[in-house]
Parts: structure tokens; C-alpha cells; sequence
């Protein structure tokens, strides 16, 4: 009995492990960086350009679209708010700010989620959770005393990240394009006759 539970017990231990490795890759320059290219053969590039606007538009309180290239590129920045929950009750833990890129191509596009600035949230006098006024780059070493805490903010950086590709993707699956309002003349009225 004691070696199923010592069995037991370490593959539970391993599969806690396991869960904790989502972390995000480094690019070239050394920052954390979320890359996601998908492929929609079915979606044309017209149709893609009106679906990545009607993206930024319905984010437009998490997203703000700094520039755009034409119909091919957008570039903005984002913040996310990460959250601490225990059985159902939880409380945001901070924020991280980044820079969002999305570049199309006939038939694919290109997410790139980059230069994440995390700032943690503590309790005001009130009770409120407020943004403390130091932010930090993901990419420094927070040391050994607050090194868990550290993964756990980039574990949930990485989920919340794949969250905005996923409702990207919805929305830029859609293949027909929105059809322009019609813009109706006011009707005249005719002063002579009555």
C-alpha cells in the first residue's frame, strides 16, 4: 500500500511539474515573445484585412491600434491583467503591457505578442487592487526569493496570450466580408405642391 501511494503521489507531483513548463520562447533580441502563424487558404486577403479591423475594434479597451501598413500590417499595444484565483475566488495579481503585431499575407497571417512589461498590483487603503508605480521587463531575473511567483506570472502571461490567438483566429476565419451600409438620401420634399 505505501508503494502505490509513493507511486501515486510522485506522478502527481511530476504532472504539477509538467503543468508549469508553459512558458514563452526568446526571440532573437532576448525578449519573451508569443508567435503564432496561421494558415487560412480559404479566406481572402481583402477579406482578412476587414476581420483583423473588426478585431482591433472589438479589443479596443484591452488593444489600442497605434499604425497600420496598408491592409498587410497592424501594430498597437495591449495590456492584460493577470488574475490569482483559489476555488472560485480570486483577485488580479497584475498587469502586463506589450506590444501586438499582425501582418497578413494571402491566405495567412502572422500574431506576434512581444516587449512584455509586467507591473504587480497590492492592495490600497481601501482595499482595492491599484498597479504599484515600478514596472518590470519579463526578461529580468527576479532572483531566488520570488522565482516561483515569477514563473507563475509568465505561465499566465503565456495562457492569457493564446486566449487573444484564439479569438483572433475566430474572428479571422470568418470568410465573408461585411457588407458597406448603404448610405440613403434623405428624401425631398417638395415646397410647390400640397
Amino acid at each position: 500500500m505505501k508503494k502505490i501511494m509513493f507511486v501515486l503521489s510522485l506522478f502527481v507531483f511530476s504532472l504539477s511539474a509538467f503543468s508549469q513548463t508553459n512558458v514563452l520562447p526568446m526571440d532573437e533580441r532576448g525578449k519573451y515573445t508569443f508567435l503564432e502563424v496561421a494558415e487560412l487558404p480559404l479566406v481572402k486577403k481583402e477579406v482578412m484585412s476587414a476581420n483583423a479591423k473588426r478585431f482591433f475594434k472589438g479589443y479596443s479597451k484591452a488593444i489600442k491600434l497605434n499604425s497600420s501598413e496598408g491592409d498587410t500590417a497592424f501594430y498597437g499595444k495591449g495590456k492584460m491583467v493577470l488574475n490569482k484565483s483559489l476555488v472560485g475566488v480570486g483577485h488580479p495579481t497584475g498587469e502586463a503591457k506589450y506590444n501586438i503585431s499582425l501582418e497578413l499575407r494571402n491566405g495567412k497571417y502572422r500574431l506576434i505578442l512581444t516587449d512584455f512589461m509586467f507591473t504587480p498590483y497590492e492592495r490600497d487603503r481601501y482595499g482595492n487592487f491599484v498597479p504599484v508605480a515600478v514596472s518590470t521587463a519579463l526578461e529580468k531575473s527576479p532572483g531566488k526569493l520570488n522565482n516561483a511567483e515569477w514563473e507563475k506570472n509568465v505561465a499566465s502571461i503565456a495562457r492569457e496570450s493564446k486566449k487573444i490567438a484564439d479569438k483572433l483566429k475566430a474572428t479571422m476565419s470568418n470568410t465573408i466580408k461585411d457588407p458597406q451600409p448603404e448610405t440613403k438620401k434623405p428624401a425631398t420634399i417638395s415646397t410647390t405642391k400640397w
